[in-house]
């Protein structure tokens, strides 16, 4: 693989309509990559970087400051062609075409934003493969400072593996990660995938619940509840996973009335750490009439009753730690609440002593 810095005109850069930033939104098509150099090919992958607000700043910043080329656009050569693909700079890429097509409208540009148009500078990357590609944007936007979101990063990861035959440590190796890392996002990218192949509930599925896998497939409550495998990389337990899936879809109740899903964020997936090992909450959770709120409350409040002991046990240690200096130090407020310890321990005695008669 050579890296070789060029300046090239803007009409031989060409988008990468595949690029996983657009593999997240609801419209996503998969272009054939000897069809990128196609206008409406383009113009599609154009419009949809448009539609970010960052690329109207980063439009107004170019146009106040210049390009400052700190980081050249990288791209490959586009096969049979004097075009390019880019690996990376799309954004920047979008702001310099807008630029483009208002000064061709009318728009007065600088002179020194018009060189720029005509030799934008970039690092052509010649003589390497897919898996090189991939690589190279892995390193920037999945271990790096510019970081794609949580489901764009697994499907690289996920791609790497499964296209590519690498096991996690050569992808961790490739991309700055740990192992670990890399086998979480692998299993959450099939568990959400698996959802989406799922005949009753896959119409709801989409890559904003990539946080929700993760969450689940990391917790050794939630796995085992649902039946996670790791041979098949997927959940094995139906009845379960059906349940699990009714919380993360929109419930219509017996009016016609359509409610938000149960579980939205993973926080909750968290909290069923606490819920799945209580009957009580574990009723409610799939009752449609109840909320996840009252599910937890009542997880919550049997564990707070039950780590009663934990606390006595704690104010016993620390008094007993008290030294004769410490006991001759108390004022009148530190001893007041070592007496009010005292009444209430006598008084739940006395309870307890009736009680039992």
């Amino acid at each position: 693989m050579n890296l070789n810095e060029k300046n090239v005109a803007i009409e031989r850069l060409l988008f990468d309509p595949n690029n996983y930033r657009y593999q997240d939104t609801a419209d996503f098509v998969y272009a054939e990559p000897d069809r990128f150099h196609e206008e409406s090919v383009q113009e599609r992958a154009f419009k949809t970087l448009r539609s970010n607000a960052s690329i109207d700043q980063l439009k107004a910043s170019i146009l106040r400051n210049g390009f400052i080329p700190v980081e050249r656009l990288v791209v490959r050569p586009y096969p049979n062609s004097e075009m390019f693909v880019i690996l990376e700079g799309n954004r920047r890429l979008a702001a310099l075409k807008w630029i483009d097509q208002d000064q061709k409208a009318g728009m007065n540009v600088p002179a020194s934003i018009k060189e720029t148009l005509s030799n934008v500078p970039v690092i052509v990357v010649e003589g390497g493969d897919e898996l090189t590609y991939k690589a190279l944007m892995g390193i920037r936007h999945v271990s790096g400072i510019n970081q794609w979101k949580g489901y764009q990063r697994a499907k690289l990861i996920t791609e790497l593996r499964q296209n590519f035959g690498l096991e996690s440590a050569e992808v961790a190796e490739r991309l700055g990660l740990t192992a670990h890392e890399v086998n979480r996002r692998f299993r959450a990218f099939n568990a959400l995938t698996q959802m989406e192949r799922s005949e009753d509930f896959g119409e709801f599925t989409n890559p904003d619940m990539y946080p929700i896998f993760h969450e689940a497939v990391s917790l050794t409550a939630v796995k085992d509840w649902i039946g996670w495998d790791e041979t098949s990389s997927a959940f094995i337990l139906g009845e379960n996973l059906s349940l699990f899936y009714s919380l993360l879809v929109p419930i219509e109740d017996d009016e016609g009335q359509v409610k938000e899903p149960k579980i939205t964020t993973y926080h909750q997936v968290r909290e069923l750490r606490s819920i799945l090992g209580n009957a009580e909450a574990r009723t409610l959770l799939f009752d449609q009439a109840r909320s996840f709120l009252e599910a937890l409350s009542v997880a919550k409040r049997e564990e707070a009753a039950k780590s009663w002991s934990s606390s006595v046990a704690a104010a016993i240690g620390a008094l007993q730690s008290l030294g004769v200096f410490e006991l001759i130090g108390l004022d009148a407020d530190e001893k007041a609440e070592i007496e009010k310890l005292r009444d209430l321990a006598n008084q739940i005695l006395s309870s307890y002593d009736k009680l039992r008669k």
